[in-house]
């Protein structure tokens, strides 16, 4: 869902209360200028909704990139390469299983699902950010 349909969502509840006044006579050409005035009203405050939480997004996106970026300076090698060396044991392992070098028991294969799993929802999530 986007960020104005989830701010339009916000304030079609109201929208739709001041749509369903009804007025007689001679109270329906002022009900319609107020009308008018309370929709344009609340487009004001829509706009000035998703205005801020697209600033906000922003911000968030750039904490992120911050973050990743001090990652990558940070010197300790390990924290850089953790993944490429698990996936390198992993595949090592897998294929000494594969090769009759190795026995191969659930014990194994459950840790290099988890990991698998793992791995791959990280960067999926590191990805989607």
């Amino acid at each position: 869902m986007s960020i104005f349909k989830w701010v339009s969502s916000l304030f079609e509840p109201v929208s739709k209360v001041v749509d369903d006044i009804h007025f007689s006579g001679e109270e329906r050409a002022q009900a319609e200028a107020k009308r008018a005035e309370l929709k344009n009203k609340l487009a004001e405050i829509e706009a000035k909704v998703a205005t801020r939480t697209l600033d906000l997004q922003s911000q968030i996106i750039e904490a992120n990139s911050k973050i990743a970026v001090a990652e990558q300076q940070h010197g300790n090698w390990l924290s850089k390469s953790w993944r490429p060396l698990c996936s390198i044991g992993s595949f090592a392992m897998l294929s000494l299983m594969g090769m009759g070098k190795i026995p191969a028991n659930e014990f194994l294969m459950m840790i290099f699902g988890g990991f698998l799993g793992i791995y791959t929802g990280a960067r999926s999530w590191e990805k989607k950010k």
